[in-house]
């Protein structure tokens, strides 16, 4: 069974919760009308196929989901480096923080947020409290 929602009345957020962006993008998440499965990165794993499932989701590959110039990838594993499949697949099983950007699913559409504005394309706006003179 797959982790990813296959219907819009679902959100699935995957995170770490220890980076300021993937607490405010939980906020943005929680606030929405949809269910929500987040999955904390720092006590679940996510098994191969799925990263595979992913990073198709969004239209990459397993490589592109993590950021190797930032510092959570850089301090463990060094500069320059480049990464196959299945690399990357080792890595964010090892040190899912190497994760840097917060993924988000809602149906058919996936996004990995570099800013909180980011899971707003997920969210459906509530515009019933809006008064329109």
């Amino acid at each position: 069974m797959s982790i990813l929602a296959t219907n819009d009345r679902q959100i699935t957020f995957i995170f770490n919760p220890s980076t300021k962006l993937g607490r405010e993008c939980q906020a943005y998440v929680a606030s929405s009308d949809a269910k929500i499965l987040a999955i904390d990165l720092t006590k679940t794993k996510i098994a191969d196929t799925e990263w595979v499932e992913i990073a198709e989701r969004l239209g990459r590959t397993v490589p592109e989901l993590i950021p190797t110039d930032h510092p959570a990838f850089t301090n463990t594993y060094g500069e320059n480096v480049k990464l196959d499949d299945d690399d990357a697949l080792k890595v964010l099983n090892k040190n899912p923080e190497t994760l840097v950007y917060p993924i988000a699913i809602r149906g058919e559409k996936a996004v990995m947020a570099h800013s909180f504005s980011d899971i707003l394309k997920l969210i459906k706006p509530d515009s019933s409290d809006v008064k329109i003179p």
